[in-house]
């Protein structure tokens, strides 16, 4: 399989015109075939690494092939790596655990959100985060958690540098238990004399190419427990009865006696591909899904009771099949499979929490920088996120998604593992071109309308985020919030043009920011690049024949 052939922004020269990708395939490459992990990182670093975040990437022309499936989450003998062989290389003095049946079931009991929220509400409305470090300087179970999870990733998350094509042998080539990044930089707290944030791991990358692979499992062994993640209390509670901002144990007032109490969320840490600092990418051809640990093995904890136990604080080991973020673009996306999923593809975000900051400015980049192009992708089975932009320009089309919503009572359909939620999801600062795509969800007794199908029931751009990418000093017009969609065919029923635009603006009041028609007044794909977007009629067919590995 050639490492050439990438089309939409991924053959887009950044700063304009047209770019050539060629991964790894031009004069001067070194040829590598590769079949265990210490082989691929030294293909990857040039070298051999103990650890894979530690080093940087060589950058110089190589074409990697993959023969079978290498799994990246083994020692240097090519033996798996136990969730206790990771806790003993923190040492007896970061943690007394030798077992981790042992230690999770105290950070369980540690952490169980029931009580955690017996404190007062934070500046943000929320509990407190949990602390890596007690007042004696110890680590707590969350530090103790967060070393192990340090120590997994310095095997498992391997860097991608420049000029670079990894490239599956046959139908059974692929990765397991690790993660790819493609290019890294890491947001720091520190900031510069003029105030801006400094980034360390700067590590920028250009040219690289996925193809035929089977990414599959990226299972992070140690997730962690966030309070204040998607926690929210109507503020009508407040003063109602013991309903209280401010804990108090005599009185026994709290926000843990407000019946509107919900939210806190598991993280997992790793996505089977991040694109975090790199350029003119092209992932094409592969196939990409949770492996054999799929998300319905691990439920809500079944000790936390309710509000605390909803499906959607399932524990998490995986994040995303592929993000773009951080300082990404110019990436194209196409021809893959991707299946058995949750959270699919996010993208956009200056750092992990979203925030628009000073330091991007001294980087040069912003919310108008990111590009991306997702087309002719099979999405069977997956919840969320194809994709949910944070900000970005980015191009959808020809895409087939499969999936069947969670039955209502008294509905005979077969629950799915994977139950559909929503497509497209826009935040701040995104610009989403939507174009010709195919959708066919059962909606097992369920009566969503056509937006909440493919648009959602809310949108994630407000206004106070419009404000801080503004007050960050980017462009009025790069911070808003932009989406179009046309040829959409959902459940062979073409919609009507206009009609999903129409519930996103009326979204657009109170603290949700206003959401634009996105035409050529501000950006369309075919001002970047030239592309021929099939009949939606066609896409289906295409998409089953071309999608996944061993079918390009």
């Amino acid at each position: 399989m050639s490492s050439l052939g990438a089309d939409g922004w991924a053959a887009a020269a950044v700063g304009g015109g047209t770019f050539t990708v060629t991964g790894g395939d031009q004069q001067g490459t070194v040829v590598h075939i590769v079949e265990n992990r210490a082989q691929l990182v030294r293909a990857l670093y040039g070298r051999a690494v103990t650890d894979t975040l530690a080093q940087a990437p060589d950058n110089t022309p190589k074409l990697i092939y993959v023969k079978g499936r290498i799994d990246l989450n083994v020692d240097d003998a090519n033996a798996p790596m136990t969730k206790e062989a990771y806790m003993a290389l923190c040492g007896p003095t970061v943690t007394a655990y030798t077992s981790f049946a042992a230690f999770d079931a105290d950070y369980k009991v540690a952490y169980n959100p029931n009580e955690w929220i017996k404190q007062s509400l934070e500046a943000d409305g929320r509990p407190p985060a949990l602390p890596q470090t007690a007042g004696d300087g110890s680590l707590t179970l969350e530090g103790q958690r967060a070393c192990f999870g340090a120590q997994q990733a310095k095997r498992i998350a391997l860097r991608v540098g420049s000029n670079t094509s990894i490239i599956g042998v046959g139908t059974d080539a692929g990765l397991t238990g690790g993660s790819l990044r493609l290019g890294d930089a890491t947001l720091t707290t520190d900031v510069d004399a003029a105030g801006r944030m400094l980034v360390k791991d700067h590590i920028q990358a250009k040219n690289i190419v996925l193809r035929n692979l089977h990414l599959s499992d990226s299972y992070d062994l140690f997730p962690s427990w966030d309070p204040k993640d998607s926690f929210s209390i109507a503020t009508a509670d407040f003063g109602v009865g013991l309903c209280n901002r401010v804990y108090d144990a005599a009185t026994n007032q709290g926000p843990h006696q407000c019946p509107s109490r919900k939210g806190g969320r598991w993280n997992s840490e790793y996505d089977l591909v991040s694109v975090f600092n790199a350029a003119n990418v092209w992932i094409d051809g592969n196939t990409l899904d949770d492996g054999d640990r799929p998300d319905k093995l691990d439920p809500p904890v079944p000790g936390w009771a309710a509000p605390f136990n909803v499906p959607e604080q399932k524990v998490q080991h995986h994040d995303g099949l592929v993000d773009v973020t951080l300082f990404a673009t110019h990436v194209t996306v196409s021809y893959n499979h991707f299946r058995n999923h949750d959270k699919t593809h996010l993208i956009g975000g200056i750092d992990v929490a979203g925030r628009y900051t000073d330091g991007t400015l001294a980087l040069g980049y912003g919310p108008d920088k990111l590009a991306l192009t997702l087309h002719h992708n099979r999405y069977e089975n997956t919840v969320q996120r194809q994709p949910r932009v944070r900000f970005g320009k980015v191009h959808v089309y020809n895409n087939y998604s499969t999936g069947a919503l969670k039955p209502t009572s008294g509905s005979t359909a077969v629950a799915p593992d994977y139950a559909w939620s929503v497509a497209w999801q826009i935040g701040t600062a995104s610009k989403l071109y939507v174009e010709n795509n195919v959708l066919e969800i059962a909606q097992n007794g369920n009566t969503k309308t056509a937006a909440q199908l493919t648009f959602g029931d809310s949108i994630s751009s407000t206004v106070a985020n419009q404000t801080k990418c503004t007050d960050a000093a980017y462009a009025a017009a790069d911070c808003g919030t932009y989406f179009f969609e046309t040829g959409t065919l959902l459940n062979d029923t073409a919609l009507v043009e206009g009609d999903l635009l129409t519930a996103a603006q009326k979204k657009g009041t109170g603290s949700n920011a206003v959401v634009n028609k996105l035409d050529a007044t501000y950006w369309v794909p075919s001002a970047s690049y030239a592309y021929t977007a099939q009949p939606a009629a066609a896409v289906k067919a295409e998409v089953l024949a071309k999608a996944g590995v061993g079918k390009r």
